[in-house]
């Protein structure tokens, strides 16, 4: 079984649930093991790390159907619960799965500070992934909306809302407080396959690289509050297929 491939972006369609205790996966609406989906030997990425989902990487050593099939580790995993998550495939190096720097279970933790305060601008009802807000500026993807009972990571920005990957439990009246934090300190890895045109569209920024390839990435704030970026070259090779989100370099 080869070490890793050239593919960022197997087929992953539908959702996926975790039993840590058993190591089973269970997909809703998936295709694994049917030609260009998930085959033993690729990693699966439970959550996304767009929206704040991101629960961390596994390798899969066994296909049951096509919505089932098994992982050699959850070491790493965040251990957070993987519940009707999304997630993405791909042929990225298995030994990076095993590799403390890139384990979500030992992420140093983020700090946290407060972006806007703003408020809801029309009732949002029990089932809706979309909340109407007084002004959206400021507001980036993977920003953290709260508002009563309800917190969700920002999947996606419009002119006058804000939507999330999952639908809100209680419903939010219009005029509700709305608090945007963001994550401003602590450690996060995580390895990217950067084609040609990643390359391309890095260069002058701080994702720079010099080869195409499988790339680990790790980002931290440092004392002045600046974001750092460190690269590391895991794999230089070209033809690497991309399309699993987020694309190198991240947004």
């Amino acid at each position: 079984m080869a070490l890793w491939g050239n593919n960022d972006a197997v087929g992953s369609g539908g959702t996926v649930s975790l039993d840590y205790s058993t190591l089973v996966v269970t997909g809703s609406g998936t295709t694994f093991g049917q030609v260009g989906a998930a085959a033993t030997g690729d990693v699966i990425r439970f959550g996304s790390r767009t929206n704040g989902t991101y629960v961390g990487d596994a390798v899969i050593v066994g296909i049951a159907s096509t919505t089932q099939l098994s992982i050699a580790s959850t070491s790493g995993l965040s251990g957070s619960a993987v519940s009707g998550l999304e997630f993405d495939v791909s042929q990225l190096p298995k030994y990076t799965t095993w590799d403390s720097v890139y384990s979500q279970k030992t992420q140093s933790s983020a700090e946290t500070s407060l972006v806007v305060t703003t408020s809801v601008a029309s009732t949002a009802n029990i089932g809706t992934s979309i909340v109407a807000v007084a002004s959206t500026t400021g507001i980036i993807l993977g920003d953290t909306f709260t508002s009563d009972s309800v917190s969700k990571a920002v999947a996606s920005i419009g002119a006058t809302t804000v939507s999330f990957g999952s639908t809100i439990a209680s419903t939010l009246a219009s005029g509700s407080t709305v608090t945007i934090t963001r994550s401003t300190g602590g450690q996060k890895s995580s390895v990217y396959g950067a084609a040609a045109a990643g390359v391309t569209a890095a260069a002058t920024t701080k994702y720079e690289l010099t080869h195409a390839g499988w790339v680990g990435v790790t980002t931290y704030i440092d004392s002045s509050g600046n974001m750092r970026v460190k690269k590391e070259t895991l794999v230089a090779m070209s033809g690497i297929t991309t399309g699993n989100t987020p694309a190198y370099p991240p947004a």
